[in-house]
């Protein structure tokens, strides 16, 4: 019961975060993500129906984790995915009632398929955090035990934190947190069959890993500039919902650089603009998240940070007009003027 209303309330809260930030798009495509890092299962209370005398707590070592999954975007920030992961940890102790403790060669291994719910909160530039949780079933195992063997599936239920940070246009570099709950697997004597343990059980995993889109975004125009004579504004287009310079739009941001630098402009003006997608105070948001990702390339190009300001527009100055919620590539821009 605890496990469940964990869950529950967690996604309602994250639901509520979500729906006060952002609208509901369609769907932006598939992805998928591998990691891997450390896991720490906590000391687990063993419940017996055995005899004074018998264990009462496994004490385990650092362990590790594999995980992968497969994801689907739904813009807007929402994706849902669903991941398999392996964990692995021995058993450093096992204590007894008594207060005495002995070492072992034990291990409890685990394999979980969950269905995860996340929520991505961009924060500037090429950076987005996001916060899920997950529900699904858990496989726990316990090896070269004697006299005890567990080989359990039970009910299984994860909170996620993570950081990422996009180098491409379909790649993103990720960092995470899972906090993973489940019911409490059994353990049975193989020399007395009535005799059960119930093992309760937490863990805490870290994991570095990398992210694929599987499907480019929504095909924006070429990036561009402005040709009358000496080019003063430059335009930059950008992805659905994103903020981070594809590899064109980044050699436009260079080609602007090296303009402002042969005419001798005294400043630089950065705006952004969105589409029609979401909410005006997402899109104000989305909108300077771009301007500053211009700005960071025009510095990385030469130029210097004090010459350039940057604003957003959100979707009140579109290039071109459409109605609410309308995916339009040309309106998903940041020009660069150079004065």
């Amino acid at each position: 019961m605890r496990l469940k209303e964990t869950l529950l309330g967690t996604m309602a809260a994250i639901a509520m975060t979500g729906a006060a930030q952002a609208d509901y798009t369609s769907p932006t495509g598939w992805y998928m993500s591998l990691g891997a890092g450390a896991n720490w299962l906590q000391d687990g209370d063993l419940q017996t129906n055995g005899s004074p005398g018998t264990a009462e707590e496994f004490q385990f070592n650092e362990g590790y984790i594999v995980s992968g999954a497969i994801g689907y975007d739904f813009g807007q920030n929402w994706r849902v995915e669903f991941e398999v992961a392996y964990r692995d940890n021995d058993v450093d102790a096992v204590c007894y009632q008594t207060g005495d403790c002995f070492t072992t060669s034990a291990q409890v291994w685990e394999l979980s398929q969950m269905v995860n719910v996340l929520y991505d909160i961009p924060l500037g530039g090429n950076w987005e955090a996001s916060v899920g949780a997950g529900i699904g079933g858990n496989l726990v195992a316990l090896k070269n035990w004697t006299s005890l063997e567990m080989d359990d599936y039970v009910l299984a239920g994860q909170l996620l934190a993570e950081v990422g940070y996009r180098f491409s246009d379909r790649w993103q570099a990720y960092a995470g947190y899972r906090y993973m709950m489940v019911d409490d697997p059994n353990m049975h004597d193989l020399t007395d069959p009535l005799y059960v343990t119930e093992f309760e059980k937490s863990e805490h995993s870290l994991l570095v890993g990398l992210r694929f889109d599987l499907q480019r975004d929504g095909a924006a125009p070429p990036p561009r500039h402005t040709s009358s004579g000496a080019p003063r504004q430059f335009i930059v287009f950008f992805g659905f919902n994103k903020s981070n310079l594809t590899s064109e739009a980044a050699r436009v941001v260079s080609e602007a650089a090296a303009a402002a630098k042969e005419y001798g402009s005294a400043s630089i003006t950065v705006v952004g603009h969105t589409d029609t997608v979401g909410s005006n105070d997402y899109n104000l948001r989305l909108s300077m998240a771009r301007s500053q990702s211009v700005k960071e390339g025009l510095i990385n190009n030469g130029i210097a940070a004090s010459m350039i300001s940057t604003g957003g527009r959100g979707e009140a100055e579109l290039m071109v007009q459409t109605g609410d919620a309308v995916k339009e590539p040309q309106n998903r821009r940041a020009t660069i003027d150079l004065n």
